[in-house]
């Protein structure tokens, strides 16, 4: 059996082959940059037991974020031949009572569909396969399809074992936190945000008059979007009318961010709204906010911006959250 690891993105790239033999050092297993994107991405073959090999790499080795059991790699970049392998695959590790997401990834952008597509169509065949129904929230499998002209591989992990499991976080813990940004500007920008949007589980991503090009490349770039409610709208107001609260994010607000956790007292749906990185709120939008407030010191440098949506979760999770307690209450929904 193989494991496909993935490091965490605080691992600098030139250190993907010295984790690799640490890892093989510590396993007797080997580990080798994986061949399809050898940054940050790991391999690990000859397991035999993979809840004790998962087991010991959380232990020894908090750098792996993510551990998928690759099921298959194969050399065709053929879209429908993929979904069908796929599909063939989860018909005996997928049953009907099961829920499943899919993390489709395409690694190289000169690949002719993108990371979306690549979802939907593998989506849709392990669902008529299968009779199982789909849940990005809070799945029993994930089916991990990843693409590069190299080839491609296809993983099958149960969700307890591909991740990390907060005893203290209950799942969907951030579903009722909403993200809406204001005109962003760039492909970092968009696909930071897609990433710490998947990443915390929030409810959804709103794009209002984004840069409609950097928007299909961070689509492109970061799989994670197939993950998520990502939507795009041209009316701020519209955008906003469903949030019972709408906090604004602006590093010179008036108010500090004790004024955010008073703002969303009682609050069943929360929207945290932030502008571009260059231009920050404009006037319409400070006016829609019911409250603005900035992170942090005034005197500290802005945040970017999806920084800024990783504060304020923190700072409502610490609200709610007994960091580190498998006791913890649930999250105010």
């Amino acid at each position: 059996m193989e494991l496909l690891l993935t490091l965490a993105p605080d691992v600098r790239p030139e250190e993907t082959e010295r984790m690799a033999r640490k890892i093989q050092d510590k396993l007797k297993l080997p580990a080798e940059p994986d061949p399809l994107k050898p940054v940050r991405r790991l391999r690990i073959e000859g397991v035999e037991d993979p809840d004790g090999i998962v087991s010991k790499l959380r232990e020894e080795f908090p750098e792996v974020s993510r551990v998928v059991i690759v099921k298959r790699r194969g050399r065709s970049h053929d879209l429908d031949r993929i979904a069908a392998q796929a599909a063939k695959l989860a018909r005996g590790e997928i049953l009907p009572h099961h829920t499943f997401a899919v993390d489709a990834r395409r690694l190289d952008k000169d690949l002719p569909y993108t990371s979306r597509d690549l979802a939907i169509k593998v989506g849709e065949a392990v669902r008529r396969v299968t009779g199982a129904s789909v849940d990005l929230d809070s799945p029993d499998r994930y089916v991990d399809v990843h693409v590069s002209r190299h080839g491609h591989l296809i993983g099958i992990t149960p969700a307890t074992l591909r991740e990390p499991h907060r005893s203290w976080l209950p799942s969907g813990a951030f579903k009722h936190v909403h993200v809406c940004c204001e005109r962003p500007e760039t492909e970092y920008e968009i696909a930071d945000l897609i990433r710490i949007t998947a990443a915390l589980g929030l409810g959804s991503l709103i794009l209002v008059e984004p840069n409609r090009d950097a928007v299909r490349g961070a689509e492109e770039k970061v799989g994670a979007s197939s993950l998520i409610d990502l939507r795009i709208e041209e009316d701020l107001k519209e955008a906003l009318a469903e949030f019972d609260v709408v906090v604004g994010l602006h590093p010179t607000a008036p108010n500090a961010e004790s004024e955010l956790l008073r703002a969303v007292e009682g609050a069943n749906q929360i929207c945290l709204l932030t502008g571009s990185e260059t231009k920050g709120l404009s006037r319409e939008a400070k006016e829609l906010a019911d409250v603005l407030v900035h992170l942090g010191p005034t005197t500290a440098e802005p945040m970017r911006t999806a920084n800024a949506v990783a504060y304020a979760v923190g700072v409502l999770a610490a609200r709610t959250v007994s960091l580190g307690s498998a006791t913890a209450p649930t999250l105010h929904r």
